[in-house]
């Protein structure tokens, strides 16, 4: 289990040895989230969605019904879904 705050926003994430990153989240994704700047009316496709830290803070500040989230992984959509869950943002589609 994750736990951290990016942007202000206090997030929990579950996770497995079977996708990328599994122990944190890592530098590239937390570097490219310090300089991306969501805003209200943002539609966003989170490609390769992992478990799903992209998307669900995406969700978060724009709102979950403005979220896509696909991998090509089974094991990554289960996470996704469950942190979904664990984050309330349930109207993301995944």
């Amino acid at each position: 289990m994750i736990k951290t705050n990016i942007k202000g926003i206090d997030l929990v994430f579950e996770t497995s040895a079977g996708v990328f990153s599994p122990k944190g989240i890592d530098s590239g994704t937390l570097s490219m989230l310090s300089v991306v700047d969501f805003q209200e009316t943002d539609k966003v496709l989170d490609l390769g969605c992992g478990y799903g830290v992209v998307g669900i803070l995406a969700a978060k500040i724009i709102g979950d019904h403005n979220v896509v989230m696909v991998d090509i992984d089974e094991e990554a959509i289960r996470l996704s879904r469950k942190n979904c869950q664990l984050n309330n943002v349930q109207g993301v589609k995944i």
